[in-house]
């Protein structure tokens, strides 16, 4: 549901009679807490990492399942839109979608001879890059093809724009 520029959503717990209510701040804040359907109250034991009992871990892995699949859904998904905005703005090229298998991977042609230079845009679980299987949480990935000379350039002005992102982020909190 949006209200003004924020979202809010309220997703049922399938291992207890528990309600999770999520807000979504229009600058991309996300937070939310879990409540009791029978007695109303805010399931607290959310909030408490000391507290390792098995109900209070099911609780709380499906809580993180619920976030992760806002984060895929939302926040990858609009960091890829800019990216493809940002390719479509200075060189004013369309994504194309090449693979059956994978209809969200976009790739970014040169106009005359129709050969990749955005080499692909995709979603990836940010285990498969890690190692760390455990991982779900997706990740837009851009695999660029560029002049070895040009790479100096590029690595500099991309760890400028996550010095921006993290300058952001913490001035967020």
């Amino acid at each position: 549901m949006k209200n003004g520029d924020d979202y809010y959503l309220e997703v049922p717990l399938k291992s207890a009679n528990f309600l999770a209510k999520i807000r979504i701040l229009s600058a991309g804040k996300v937070s939310g807490n879990v409540y009791d359907l029978d007695t109303g109250e805010e399931y607290l034991l959310l909030r408490v990492e000391s507290n390792t009992g098995s109900f209070s871990a099911v609780v709380k892995a499906e809580y993180r399942a619920i976030l992760q699949d806002i984060a895929g859904k939302c926040f990858v998904k609009a960091q890829a839109d800019r990216i493809k905005d940002g390719i479509k703005t200075r060189y004013g090229d369309e994504p194309d979608f090449p693979f059956k298998k994978f209809p969200d991977y976009a790739v970014f042609r040169n106009p005359q001879n129709r050969k990749w230079y955005g080499g692909l845009l995709m979603a990836v679980l940010l285990g498969k890059l890690t190692g760390d299987e455990k991982d779900q949480q997706e990740a837009a990935v851009l695999n660029l093809k560029l002049a070895e000379k040009k790479l100096p350039a590029l690595l500099e002005e991309a760890l400028a724009m996550l010095d921006e992102s993290r300058a952001f982020t913490e001035r967020k909190k």
